[in-house]
């Protein structure tokens, strides 16, 4: 007699009240194993951000030693609002 048969008799033996705890019992574990793959994915689209977050700071402290941010961010407002001016 496999498994399955066995459950089967038992559950047919059970009163009624059984049977819905053992229902929500078994509902709670078949939900939680459903959840478990998101959050997996949840940690792969984390995993990604991370790397395109290492990637951007590759990219810190390439500026020249005499870079003038004030001097360049007053050039570019110049040159992209001068229009309005």
């Amino acid at each position: 007699m496999s498994t399955l048969e066995k459950t089967i008799i038992l559950l047919q033996e059970m009163p009624e009240q059984s049977l819905e705890s053992l229902y929500e019992f078994i509902r709670s574990i078949w939900v939680q194993k459903n959840v478990e793959p998101k959050q997996s994915a949840k940690r792969d689209d984390i995993s990604k951000s991370m790397e395109g977050f290492n990637v951007l700071q590759s990219f810190a402290g390439t500026l020249p030693a005499d870079f003038d941010y004030e001097n360049e961010l007053e050039e570019m407002r110049e040159e992209k609002y001068a229009r309005f001016n």
